[in-house]
């Protein structure tokens, strides 16, 4: 079959399973679960996927899953799709998939399903997985690092798992999509840039005491956690507008009563930035900052940072013809190519190794991570990402998989995977700082 009729027989094929496609997709949103713990979110995809007569790993990085269908030895087309749903305030159950996360599911299966159910991948030569990724939001740090420390997982994230795992060892390509909502300047992005992170966790541990009767024998872990947030506002005019820096702490936990001096306060926080050098100028300022709330009131300061995700930067060969696929959809003209989010992804440590890129496309409306956030456009939400996905894997995957072998044998990686884990190994660093017996206090 020749690549025109092979693409619409493809196209035809999503097309015609369209309500099948939608019924996954509401599946999926109904039963959202956080990551590491989306159980129920792989056996939805493992029926699916046994439907299709197609056999996968399940149980990857604890809750992800694999499934290849080609020739061996053939360059792989990878379509990688985010599982986890996220805490979301508003929320039935305080969970939802406010990041479209089960979009991402539905689009990556149909483009998958379809290209296996016209036989692409064995008439043409070239091999096509699905990934279904766990734990792509940077959320619950405790729980995670409780499967780390029994051993469960070594990285925090999916996608880190993933790699450490071998599972894009062999990738020629990595294709993905992620949600957007609907904007009156655009229809779809095509390989926008994102931020990448370190995260920190700075637990204040003071001394309990009676807020009335006795407060000057306690030290206020919540003030020391206060002076550390205004400390970290006053580094914001330090950092360069071209690193793109973004600090965003919270206050997790501040004091349990009003009536006792707050022995323990919590502040998480990312320091974001557009490279990995740029990141660890920050987190000294950071860091420093934090220290400095600890010492004015004489507290103590348990500081925790572990390794988030790199900068992404994906394949411009990739890009131009995810790009020329959007378009044979939509009109070029509704596509950008200047994307420029800071916020961040794992897939951003998948591009530090592999050819990546990525379509952000429409359908959604409501605010990203928040409870409003919903598909208003079935068509565009699922259906229409999924047929530009496909066209993209066709001609990655044309005469033996030949443009995405050039792409893999062209790309350069910034990191090699031995380097990387190293680098996400570092990241791993507990200190502690206290001043409860400042020197400076003796004469």
């Amino acid at each position: 079959m020749n690549k025109e009729a092979m693409k619409k027989a493809v196209d035809r094929a999503i097309s015609a399973s369209r309500d099948a496609f939608l019924a996954l997709a509401e599946e999926l949103e109904k039963s959202p679960e956080c990551g590491f713990q989306e159980f129920r979110t792989m056996e939805a995809l493992k029926r699916h996927l046994d439907a299709l007569g197609v056999e996968a790993e399940f149980g990857l990085a604890r809750t992800g899953l694999k499934a290849t269908v080609g020739p061996g030895g053939a360059p792989e087309i990878v379509l990688l799709a985010d599982m986890d749903a996220l805490p979301t305030r508003g929320a039935p159950g305080g969970i939802m998939h406010s990041c479209g996360h089960h979009a991402q599911m539905t689009v990556m299966m149909a483009a998958f399903e379809a290209l296996c159910a016209c036989g692409a991948p064995e008439a043409w030569g070239f091999r096509v997985s699905f990934v279904g990724a766990p734990a792509e939001e940077y959320t619950q740090l405790d729980f995670r690092k409780e499967l780390r420390a029994k051993g469960e997982i070594k990285y925090l994230s999916g996608k880190q798992e993933l790699i450490r795992l071998g599972v894009f060892d062999d990738a020629a390509c990595v294709l993905k999509y992620h949600s957007m909502a609907d904007s009156p300047e655009r229809a779809a992005t095509v390989n926008g840039t994102l931020n990448g992170f370190l995260a920190k966790q700075a637990r204040f541990v003071g001394k309990a005491a009676h807020s009335g009767a006795a407060p000057d024998r306690g030290v206020n872990a919540l003030n020391a956690a206060s002076i550390a947030l205004m400390a970290i506002h006053a580094q914001r005019e330090t950092f360069r507008d071209d690193d793109h820096i973004r600090v965003h702490p919270v206050l997790e936990e501040s004091g349990m009563t009003v009536n006792t001096v707050p022995d323990r306060a919590v502040i998480e926080t990312y320091v974001r930035g557009a490279t990995i050098e740029a990141i660890r100028n920050a987190a000294v300022k950071v860091d420093r900052a934090l220290a400095a709330g600890a010492l004015a009131v004489g507290a103590a300061l348990e500081l925790s940072t572990t390794p988030g995700y790199q900068p992404f930067r994906p394949s411009p060969e990739l890009g131009e013809l995810l790009a020329q696929s959007a378009s044979r959809f939509i009109p070029m003209a509704s596509i950008d190519l200047h994307d420029r989010s800071y916020a961040s992804d794992d897939v951003g440590d998948v591009a530090t190794l592999v050819p990546c890129c990525q379509l952000g496309f429409s359908g959604f409306s409501g605010t990203i991570h928040g409870a409003d956030f919903k598909a208003c456009d079935p068509e565009r939400a699922y259906i229409m990402p999924a047929r530009i996905i496909a066209d993209l894997a066709l001609e990655l995957g044309e005469n033996r998989g030949e443009r995405a072998g050039e792409i893999r044998r062209a790309f350069v990686p910034a990191l090699q995977k031995s380097a990387y884990l190293a680098y996400l190994d570092e990241c791993f660093t507990e200190k502690t700082f206290d001043f409860k017996e400042w020197p400076c206090t003796k004469q």
